[in-house]
């Protein structure tokens, strides 16, 4: 019987910083542009908590995605390349695995999204660098959904930095991006947020 490789042995013992540690290492090492969003980035920006997967906003046009996910794979990710292809036509998203991980990717699209990217800081977690948007973007990239844990996560992290939000950016951006999407619902919910921190 074949012994299996090293890397498929951890994979059952990988951890969250297991597996976000081996994400960023492999974006890092391929200079793939990216920032790290959700619940990992809103605990760094904000208030540590709970989650159970790593989000990625990256920049991958077309004629990349094959190559990235082959890549992937032979990094020691689980990729269905189908399935991922198919998401990515879909909804501009696709998901590969790591043991009982998984890491959620956004292709970055949107005129706000590549304005992230060029104000994106890098910070250290797990003893890993890695690139991470502002304060201020991750606030919109979290009111834009709007669920509930996302709104729970913009007030602690507008709680964190109140005195230095940039807050013309962030309205001029609010503005911007409700006017894109004919509803006025990220304005209401950013100026409900900037109240609250006065």
């Amino acid at each position: 019987m074949l012994e299996k490789p090293a890397w498929e042995k951890d994979m059952k013992k990988a951890t969250l910083e297991y597996v976000y540690s081996k994400t960023v290492n492999f974006l890092e090492r391929n200079k793939y542009g990216y920032i790290v969003i959700g619940g990992i980035a809103a605990g760094i920006l904000g208030e540590p908590r709970f989650t159970g997967d790593v989000d990625i906003d990256i920049l991958l046009n077309k004629n990349q995605i094959s190559h990235f996910l082959n890549k992937a794979k032979k990094a020691g990710f689980k990729v269905n390349a189908k399935i991922c292809k198919s998401r990515i036509k879909e909804s501009g998203t696709f998901q590969i695995n790591c043991g009982s991980f998984h890491i959620d990717f956004i292709i970055a699209s949107t005129a706000f999204e590549k304005e992230a990217f060029k104000r994106k800081q890098k910070l250290k977690l797990y003893g890993v660098k890695a690139y991470f948007p502002t304060p201020e973007d991750i606030v919109l990239l979290k009111i834009i959904p709007g669920r509930l844990q996302d709104l729970s996560d913009v007030e602690k992290i507008a709680a964190r930095h109140k005195a230095k939000l940039d807050t013309k950016y962030l309205a001029d951006w609010a503005r911007r991006l409700s006017e894109e999407a004919q509803d006025m619902r990220i304005v209401n919910e950013l100026q409900k947020l900037l109240k609250q921190g006065k």
